[in-house]
């Protein structure tokens, strides 16, 4: 008469016949009569002691069923086979998705977000566990959907619901261009309708020009410290064109709808106008100079004068009353200076003290005149040469031939 085998929950596991043995699952079970039943009975006693310990899984394991894995880089207990898997005693689940099925309590490792996670029933999510806050504000680590449905990195701030900061760190290429806007989904598009590169405070939009709670001397200040106000301003944004070399600053309205940029002393600038007020001025470098159309790329201490194919050329004629001037090397104020580059528009010395081509010799404080000589230098002045043609004076003594000395233009 066979033996039925029945689990837990009422259901027949096996049935084993009589004078033979069952192998059907990792146990080996006995039937009726059978002869030399003592062995497997014994290492049946053996395998459940030492919770099939051994490298690999159990053979034909069932539900709920122990295993000890005692492979050298692992040795540690599974637990509950769940009908296709063995889960890790010491270890989550880990994976970009959540877990399927899971219950109250559950953990996982989010590896998208890399964050751990635990699983409400209630409310059928897996909630961040947060390493900062409680009850009344927290912060919040992970990705958030912007309205492309891609997923972007940041960090939230909140106080009990509330989001009250978002450091962001979108793409400065298209279709971000260095900020987006979150999904409707995430909760945060209320008070956080654009979010840019680095920290943005609630209901600042830069692109409309909208200010954040945080940033007005009316609503309250963005830092504080001994003085009454530590920052305020209503808005101060950076701006590049596109070209990454040149940025701007739009200054934000004065009380009576003038825009412009004041300081504590006299120096102010009114963009309307482009017209910068200053009580004094002064620079590293020591000319004025303007920039001129040439036909060809000239160096520094070059001699320009009018003529040829554009605005200046090479000045080959001997004290030329057609002069135009000295290529600037360093110029300190920069007359004309959106004409063009220094390859097709070089900046010419009006007023001040430059370096010059010179065709020598010459001393100190000589009157100095274009050269019929030496092309694109600069010579004595004769007696004879008119006043007219006179580009300088020397600055220094220079025996010649041919060099560069300072002159005073």
């Amino acid at each position: 008469m066979p033996y039925i085998l029945k689990k837990t929950s009422g259901a027949t596991l096996v049935t084993v016949q009589d004078a033979s043995v069952d192998n059907s699952t990792s146990l080996v079970f006995v039937g009726r009569n059978y002869s030399g039943y003592g062995q497997p009975v014994e290492e049946n006693f053996v395998k459940l002691l030492e919770n099939f310990a051994n490298a690999t899984a159990p053979l034909k394991p069932i539900q709920g069923q122990l295993w000890f894995n005692s492979a050298p880089t692992v040795r540690r207990l599974k637990v509950c086979y769940d009908g296709s898997n063995f889960r890790d005693i010491t270890n989550v689940p880990y994976g970009s998705t959540p877990p399927i099925t899971p219950t109250t309590g559950d953990l996982w490792w989010d590896s998208f977000n890399q964050q751990i996670k635990a699983y409400d029933s209630v409310t059928n999510t897996w909630t961040a566990s947060q390493p900062y806050g409680g009850a009344s504000s927290s912060w919040e680590f992970g990705r958030v959907e912007d309205t492309f449905a891609n997923d972007q990195n940041s960090i939230r701030a909140y106080f009990g619901t509330n989001p009250m900061l978002v450091i962001g760190n979108p793409s400065t290429t298209s279709p971000y261009f260095g900020q987006y806007t979150p999904a409707a989904s995430t909760g945060l598009t209320a008070r956080f309708p654009i979010v840019k590169r680095g920290i943005v405070l609630p209901n600042a939009n830069p692109t409309t020009g909208s200010s954040a709670d945080s940033l007005t001397t009316a609503t309250g200040y963005l830092l504080w410290g001994t003085a009454a106000e530590a920052i305020s301003t209503k808005q101060v944004q950076l701006k590049a064109t596109s070209s990454t070399s040149t940025h701007y600053i739009p200054f934000t309205l004065s009380t009576d709808g003038a825009q412009a940029l004041y300081t504590t002393s006299t120096f102010y600038l009114t963009p309307s106008t482009n017209v910068l007020n200053v009580t004094a001025a002064s620079a590293l470098y020591a000319d004025i100079a303007e920039r001129y159309e040439a036909d060809a790329v000239y160096e520094p201490g070059t001699v320009l004068m009018l003529g040829g194919e554009k605005e200046v050329t090479l000045a080959r004629l001997h004290a030329t009353t057609a002069v135009a001037g000295v290529v600037s090397t360093n110029p300190a104020y920069m007359m004309n200076s959106e004409a063009g580059t220094d390859e097709t528009h070089p900046f010419i010395a009006l007023k001040g003290r430059v370096p010059c081509k010179i065709c020598g010799p010459v001393k100190k404080g000589d009157l100095l005149v274009a050269s019929g000589y030496k092309p694109g230098h600069a010579t004595k002045k004769q007696d004879h040469d008119s006043s007219d043609a006179v580009i300088g004076k020397a600055l220094q003594d220079f025996a010649g031939p041919f060099g560069v000395i300072e002159i005073k233009v």
